[in-house]
């Protein structure tokens, strides 16, 4: 009953006395070569535009994407009015950075950073209760300027505007362009809410669909 376990260490040990013999020959290596490189050194001082490849909206070359930017403050009218003047600053000091995504700006004194989001680059609230928000939002293939506009005014419990209306937005110098800036009151209904709430303002500014050259 114990010939196969036996036959079985028999076998084993010879594979030991194999691996173990002193004859076995070793080769050296001595040549060696200067790690290659993964991607080319990269430019330095270019512009965002540049960076990622942004060109005009009619262009039609199959390898590119649209984005939009916008930045929204909302909250209780009484609120908002007070916090223009630091939405102003806040759009002002928001520029083209170093980091990823390559943005910077500064914090408007009273506004509380909290943790962006996918959607939210730069995210505040402010307020004795935080019921007011601040936030700055990169989105690929945002869309055109009256579908946003539109999707703002129904937060807001709004009917829609027309593309002349949505044409005919007053422009604000905005990042490395100009948007067009919304001011609007209403029922405010947000993203995932159950209820609206009577009383709130938003003002935002919308620069929609830049396009911008994928690598190839």
């Amino acid at each position: 009953m114990f010939r196969k376990p036996f036959s079985f260490l028999l076998i084993f040990a010879a594979f030991g006395f194999i691996s173990c013999d002193r004859n076995e020959e070793y080769i050296e290596i001595k040549d060696s070569r200067a790690p290659g490189r993964f991607a080319p050194d990269p430019q330095l001082g270019l512009s965002f535009r540049d960076r990622v490849g942004i060109t005009s909206a009619s262009s039609s070359s199959p390898e590119s994407s649209k984005v939009s930017f916008f930045v929204k403050m909302v909250g209780p009218i009484n609120l908002i009015d007070e916090q223009k003047g630091n939405f102003e600053a806040f759009c002002k000091t928001l520029k083209v950075g170093e980091g990823n995504p390559p943005f910077e700006w500064t914090k408007p004194e009273g506004w509380n950073a909290i943790e962006g989001t996918a959607m939210r680059i730069a995210n505040f609230n402010f307020g004795p209760d935080k019921k007011g928000e601040c936030y700055f939002t990169v989105l690929p293939g945002g869309g055109q300027l009256l579908a946003n506009l539109n999707r703002w005014r129904s937060q807001m419990g709004l009917s829609d505007s027309t593309q002349e209306e949505a044409s005919a937005l007053p422009s604000r110098q905005f990042l490395f362009g100009e948007g067009k800036y919304v001011e609007i009151e209403g029922s405010y209904k947000g993203f995932g809410a159950s209820e609206s709430k009577e009383g709130y303002k938003m003002i935002g500014i919308i620069m929609p669909e830049l396009q911008i050259e994928l690598p190839k």
